[in-house]
């Protein structure tokens, strides 16, 4: 019996080799965006897939801006009763329509006085929208710095008190330095929408029984065990993953003149990433739900053990999903896992954002010998 799905699984991988064409539109899909039907829903066309219920989906959007105000209109504050400045808009990427600005707003007392400067993050054109805002106000001359987080429904906005009237004309404070006062503000934005059936999602799809999903369900024919995240184990078959990774038959081999056993460690991914990854080796159902990060760990382990499809599928597969919210932590992603085209795209998106003075997040956590490269690039003249 295993010598007989053996073969068909080999013949089963010849036949996806002849599939995979290069400028082709694949038939077959490893890891769950697409792919091949069974049989029987090619004979019954008027069949279709199953309706998924409506998810909730987070989109997340940087924000930032720099602003700078005049020594002469922060004058106005004081003089003019009822006075109040406000920067420029900018609109709120992934989050269509929405804008956000800052507004400098003197407090007034009962008796008139104004003896406090607050500064106020606005968002504007929500639509009855809930946003989550994570953001943080700082003026760097005079060292002060405030964090604030906040929830927005419909037309709302959000402040922090800055400093006393006092205090802002105070030249040992600094803050008004060479006749203007620098604000910088940045931070996230975090809304929830209904998603669509037609969003791109990397959730394996439904597309019916296959060889491999077959395979995996045989238990008792499994000749290998993985063992990850805490000595947790998991079950293989030593021809299936040999198929899918060269390296995989290399250490099975290994172990087996070494050991005369069929055990397989992995210290450097959890139980659940490896899991995962053995999971899509037979088929891409039998992985649903992937978050981000489980992504870009899922490459990190195809490109550590060689599973070349898998890889290169799920590279193409967040190449599509770079966005300013994640541009960032797929660039580190991409550099420990060789991912070259990966690399490559985001490079050009934040090369785009530097031209325009887009905001990305994360930028913190950017892979610092990358970053450098790319400030550098910047500087260079191009000729075409």
């Amino acid at each position: 019996m295993i010598i007989f799905c053996w073969i068909l699984f080999i013949l089963t991988e010849k036949i996806n080799a002849g599939i995979f064409v290069k400028g082709k539109t694949h038939n077959i899909d490893p890891i769950g965006y697409g792919g091949a039907k069974d049989p029987a829903s090619l004979q019954s066309p008027q069949q279709t897939r199953p309706k998924r219920d409506a998810e909730k989906v987070e989109l997340r959007s940087p924000i930032a801006l720099q602003w700078k105000i005049p020594e002469e209109r922060l004058k106005d504050l004081k003089n003019k009763s009822g006075e109040h400045l406000s920067s420029a808009s900018f609109n709120v990427p992934n989050i269509p329509d929405v804008q956000y600005y800052l507004e400098l707003f003197p407090n007034v007392t009962e008796n008139g006085v104004t003896d406090e400067i607050w500064i106020y993050l606005h968002l504007q054109n929500l639509d009855k929208r809930k946003i989550e805002a994570d953001f943080k106000i700082f003026i760097e001359t005079a060292n002060v710095s405030f964090s604030k987080d906040s929830v927005f429904i419909g037309y709302e906005s959000d402040g922090i008190k800055c400093c006393t009237m006092e205090e802002l004309f105070d030249p040992e404070k600094n803050f008004i330095v060479d006749f203007r006062m620098t604000i910088k503000m940045d931070g996230t934005l975090s809304f929830e929408k209904e998603g669509d059936e037609n969003d791109r999602k990397w959730d394996g799809g439904n597309f019916g029984d296959s060889l491999g999903l077959g395979l995996w369900s045989q238990e008792e024919n499994k000749d290998l065990i993985f063992v990850a995240g805490g000595g947790k184990e998991i079950k293989a078959h030593k021809s299936v993953l040999s198929a899918r990774s060269p390296d995989f038959a290399e250490i099975f081999e290994s172990i087996m003149k070494d050991n005369n056993e069929s055990k397989v460690m992995i210290e450097d991914f959890s139980f659940d990433i490896v899991e995962k990854a053995i999971k899509l080796c037979y088929h891409h159902s039998l992985v649903k739900d992937t978050t981000l990060e489980d992504k870009m760990e899922l490459l990190r382990f195809f490109d550590k053990y060689n599973i070349k499809p898998l890889k290169k599928d799920l590279q193409n597969y967040l190449i599509d999903e770079i966005d300013a919210s994640n541009v960032c932590r797929l660039t580190n992603a991409a550099l420990i896992s060789n991912a070259c085209k990966l690399e490559r795209k985001c490079t050009e998106f934040l090369q785009t954002c530097m031209k325009e003075s887009k905001p990305v997040n994360s930028l913190d956590l950017l892979d610092k010998e990358f970053a450098l490269k790319l400030l550098k690039n910047a500087f260079y003249p191009i000729s075409e």
